[in-house]
């Protein structure tokens, strides 16, 4: 079992009696620690989830000593200028045992239901039947469909732009009197609006 936390703004991994390497903490060595950020928990198969941490999860440490870690090189130069500057650089550091984690209460998602919902084994049955020939019953009805269907379908295809279907159904002019001047004979505002002017003068 084992725990996700926050401290010092970085995330560790946690299980018991393991040492952690973390920024500096003002604390001596042999100073207990808390750590109460806890994400995310590990226990038995089971996932105990933050929202976004776990009620009531602690981790506890033990401060084992502080250190400074390995020399880094920095250089750096800039070209044609005569610029050059190297140093050096040892980040500072805690190290803590982990004591005890204490779990708390939370929302627990089992690993296993998991699994089980990303293979989706019974969707792949029910597919066939999906497919199945039982909706040539439905076209029947489409045969007795009402006038109004074959009209919609017409307005479908006739192109048009937005503005101009707007004009058209406020001015109640159909689109189907109307040539559009616009590219492969789309319907534009000025079409709708050259048919108005007709119709107010006719």
């Amino acid at each position: 079992m084992y725990a996700i936390f926050e401290a010092k703004g970085k995330q560790f991994r946690a299980e018991r009696d393991e040492v952690l390497r973390m920024p500096t903490l003002k604390a001596a060595p042999g100073d207990k620690v808390t750590f109460d950020q806890v994400l995310l928990a590990e226990r038995d198969g089971k996932v105990i989830i933050g929202q976004p941490t776990v009620d009531g999860a602690s981790i506890a440490a033990e401060v084992v000593r502080h250190g400074r870690g390995e020399k880094i090189i920095v250089y750096k130069m800039k070209r044609r200028k005569g610029y050059r500057k190297k140093q050096g650089h040892r980040q500072n550091f805690t190290e803590v045992r982990v004591t005890d984690i204490d779990f708390g209460t939370g929302k627990s998602v089992k690993r296993a239901a998991r699994k089980s919902e990303a293979a989706p084994a019974p969707k792949a049955e029910a597919k066939p039947k999906a497919v199945k020939k039982a909706k040539p019953a439905a076209e029947a009805p489409v045969v007795e469909a009402p006038v109004e269907a074959a009209a919609a379908v017409e307005e479908i295809t006739i192109a048009a732009t937005d503005t101009a279907r707007e004009l058209a159904a406020e001015a109640g002019i159909d689109l189907a009197s109307i040539q559009g001047t616009g590219k492969e004979g789309r319907i534009l505002k000025s079409d709708v609006q050259k048919a108005i002017k007709a119709k107010d003068e006719g």
